[in-house]
């Protein structure tokens, strides 16, 4: 039986899809809004998403934004790392692709700005991260939650694009570029590519 945060979350990000798949990476992207009940106390939660910031409210009062210098393109809600409970999934834009704990090889400053995927849960009205990617191979035009094949258990499927380079480490999305889907399933600690169309 689905849970109706589950049902939600699925309805959600078909919606988002929708919306994105008319914005293309451009910068007017409409205002994209969604409901949720993430941790299971019976108060939905909204999930709004207007000028590349996302707010999450509950009863009216904002119990999450994103951060200031992300720039959030795109969000799904679902049980993206099959734990039975459903999360928020942020395609995003930063510069940095390591947080303030980096890598040993990593020397030097790190500015590159690319496309990232962050994960969270809800618990008692704070998000938590779960998984926070480095800077992306290829960055997300779309990308949703759900059940490919049919096993019970979700994938993240996403429409990707190329990176065109603005200047120095910063980047983009190339508009022009050819597009693939990816089909990824999360293996105990991160994603795994189980299928490339």
């Amino acid at each position: 039986m689905i849970r109706q945060g589950r049902w939600l979350g699925i309805v959600s990000a078909v919606l988002l899809a929708v919306c994105l798949a008319f914005s293309k990476g451009g910068d007017a992207i409409p205002a994209v809004r969604a409901v949720g009940d993430l941790d299971g106390d019976g108060k939905p939660e909204e999930y709004s998403l207007a000028g590349h910031s996302l707010t999450v409210t509950e009863g009216g009062q904002v119990i999450w934004r994103s951060a200031g210098d992300w720039r959030v393109d795109s969000f799904a809600l679902g049980d993206v790392n099959n734990d039975g409970t459903d999360d928020l999934a942020l395609s995003l834009w930063k510069t940095g692709s390591f947080g303030t704990l980096r890598p040993f090889w990593q020397t030097g400053e790190d500015t590159s700005y690319k496309n990232h995927l962050f994960v969270f849960k809800l618990q008692e009205d704070t998000f938590k991260s779960v998984w926070c990617s480095s800077d992306l191979d290829c960055p997300i035009v779309s990308f949703a939650i759900r059940d490919v094949d049919g096993d019970g258990r979700s994938e993240l499927v996403v429409e990707e694009g190329q990176y065109r380079r603005i200047a120095g480490e910063r980047y983009a999305l190339a508009l022009d570029s050819p597009l693939r889907t990816a089909v990824w399933q999360w293996e105990e600690w991160g994603f795994r590519l189980r299928r490339l169309d």
